[in-house]
């Protein structure tokens, strides 16, 4: 519990006393909390960090609404997000402050997914430089919603004006959208947290086993045994997933920037066109040959311009569905992660839903563990199902995008074969003259472009490739998913029969 004494710093002058609303609740990396509610927000089962951190008992949140946690310096225009993504039928991605039983707080990156009748949220503790910018964020934005409901102005209003602040914010930060500000903020809190925890979590798959119980049934142990395996292996799976397909956000910049690159570098083609044309009429009988090339380098350039504009749409698609198939895949990682976790306590004897908990336990039964089990799985096989159409969608895309390189390429190309006969003949005006400056930056921007478009080809193939590869690593995971839902399946008709018999 947290030291209600008066905690003190020895200077020159005492500074101000801190309440409980000024401590950090202790909070170990490596934990991972979940909660599920019904569709109206009612807690309906937990796990033991939701109560180590939220400080509350099992009978103090079961068939509570879920907002006991909630912070006050929690923006709310941040739980109408959250909100507008789960009820749409979408994951959703928000750094979330929640508040303790006695105020002290915790600072969390939730993945919140929907359920069939539901929704689970999963916490990780946030690790990454991002939190303090988000703070930031949060502090300006809780500032003016506070200041809008004292003036009286209504909700609805001032709450929309919120939005539009925080997507300015976010566009500051260089995000064109929320969700491109999600997928980057997961899959960098994940790879920061496993940067500090996967050692530790394999040596836990290496070490942990059942726990003998007087709870458990030897039926039980050996189906929860058999889980933790198949979990084990689609944890593996979902992590070369996780770590594959998150590196294509790399790849996801190097497109926007090629894109703008392009489109510019097309521009600047257009206008050197028309600025060799107009110098060649004004040179006059001097630059007679000139104005023929003058006209190939214009109409080169316009083909140049078009085939751009469809590259650069076509790289806008490309680059949606490569986001959303990065954070589908970290979603359904830490899904998988989850119930791994929550399986290797249960054997280690770590139980909610036994014991003194037991009659608790009967009034709220998704409690149980097996029933437990079954709503993290169901959120599992949710994202699990997108994760192929996904892939495939990608995969269409990074090859009709590399068809469009090619095509701009060879118009480049067609436009240096312009450019080099425009070289030719401005040397007879002298290397001095304007003409050949101009045909000159024409040539060196088209080679420099060429080149960037040579290496996206490249990097396009690579990334399509192993894209190819992650699809056919999904049938793995599969598998393993299908031995941990018989296991299930196993545990839950086990433990009804033991009721049944009780």
């Amino acid at each position: 519990m947290v030291n209600q004494g008066e905690p003190y710093v020895e200077a020159a002058m005492q500074e101000p006393k801190k309440t409980t609303h000024d401590i950090a609740v202790p909070f170990d990396v490596k934990d991972l909390i979940f909660s599920t509610t019904d569709k109206k927000g009612v807690i309906r089962s937990v796990n033991d960090a939701f109560l180590k951190m939220a400080r509350y008992s099992m009978s103090d949140v079961l068939g509570k609404p879920h907002k006991l946690v909630r912070h006050p310096t929690m923006p709310r225009v941040g739980f109408k997000l959250y909100w507008e993504y789960i009820q749409r039928g979408d994951a959703v991605g928000v750094f979330v402050t929640n508040r303790a039983s006695d105020g002290a707080y915790y600072k969390v990156y939730t993945l919140a997914t929907p359920l069939d009748d539901g929704y689970l949220a999963i916490r990780f503790k946030t690790t990454s430089k991002l939190q303090g910018v988000v703070d930031d964020v949060y502090k300006r934005l809780c500032e003016y919603e506070s200041n809008a409901a004292s003036q009286g102005i209504q909700s609805s209003v001032y709450m929309n004006e919120s939005m539009n602040l925080l997507n300015q914010e976010l566009e500051n930060l260089g995000f064109s959208s929320y969700d491109d500000f999600m997928i980057a903020t997961l899959v960098e809190e994940m790879r920061s947290r496993d940067t500090a925890v996967r050692e530790d979590l394999l040596s836990s798959l290496r070490g942990t086993r059942i726990t003998d119980t007087q709870s458990h049934s030897r039926t039980e142990d050996e189906n929860l045994e058999s889980m933790i395996k198949s979990l084990e292996k689609g944890y593996q799976v979902a992590t070369q997933l996780f770590d594959g397909i998150g590196k294509l956000l790399d790849l996801q910049k190097k497109l926007q920037d090629n894109a703008t690159a392009v489109i510019r570098v097309s521009k600047l083609f257009e206008m050197s066109s028309i600025n060799v044309s107009l110098e060649t009429t004004r040179t006059g009988d001097q630059a007679k040959c000139l104005s023929v090339i003058a006209s190939h380098l214009s109409e080169s350039s316009l083909t140049v311009r078009e085939l751009a504009d469809s590259m650069r749409s076509q790289i806008e698609i490309a680059s949606v569905s490569l986001g959303d198939l990065v954070f589908r895949t970290a979603a359904a990682r830490l899904q998988v992660e989850t119930i791994l976790d929550y399986c290797l306590k249960a054997a280690s004897g770590v139980r909610l839903d036994t014991g003194e908990n037991a009659p608790l336990v009967r009034s709220h039964p998704r409690q149980r563990m097996e029933l437990t089990i079954v709503d993290l799985l169901e959120a599992v096989d949710r994202q699990r199902s997108t994760l192929g159409p996904t892939m495939q969608d990608l995969i269409s895309n990074l090859r009709k995008l590399e068809g469009d390189l090619a095509s701009v390429k060879r118009s480049m190309l067609a436009l240096r074969f312009a450019q080099l006969g425009g070289k030719i003949e401005s040397s007879r005006l002298g290397q001095d003259s304007v003409i050949a400056t101009l045909v000159e930056s024409i040539g060196t921007e088209i080679v420099h472009t060429v080149g960037q478009i040579s290496d996206l080809e490249s990097d396009l193939n690579v990334a399509a490739t192993g894209v190819e590869m992650s699809f056919r690593q999904l049938g793995e995971l599969d598998t393993a998913l299908v031995k941990v839902r018989h296991c299930s399946e196993l545990l839950n008709e086990v433990n009804s029969n033991c009721r049944a018999a009780a």
